[in-house]
């Protein structure tokens, strides 16, 4: 599914994470690709583009401890090429 970034503005602690890590972020009315979707452990719905591919980094979880997993960006970051959200019930077929 083709999206564009409507929101490439991300709090300096997220950005000053990414920097040590070395991941690269969308940037704004760039056209991307959704290759997966995923859910946060935040409950938020994430997803990963083919435009931008990321090292995996340490992430907290309440469960499993310490786990390593590529950053996923908030599809609220995202809208369709007709400028409208995107909805979680058009991007049924981006993980089949």
């Amino acid at each position: 599914m083709d999206v564009i970034c409507t929101n490439d503005k991300f709090p300096a602690p997220v950005l000053a994470f990414y920097a040590e890590f070395g991941i690269t972020i969308p940037k704004k009315d760039q056209l991307y690709t959704i290759r997966q979707v995923k859910r946060h452990t935040t409950g938020e719905t994430g997803v990963l583009l083919n435009e931008i591919q990321n090292p995996d980094v340490p992430v907290k979880h309440p469960v499993m401890g310490e786990v390593w997993f590529e950053p996923t960006f908030n599809i609220n970051r995202f809208a369709t090429l007709m400028g409208q959200p995107v909805r979680e019930e058009e991007m049924a077929d981006v993980n089949a």
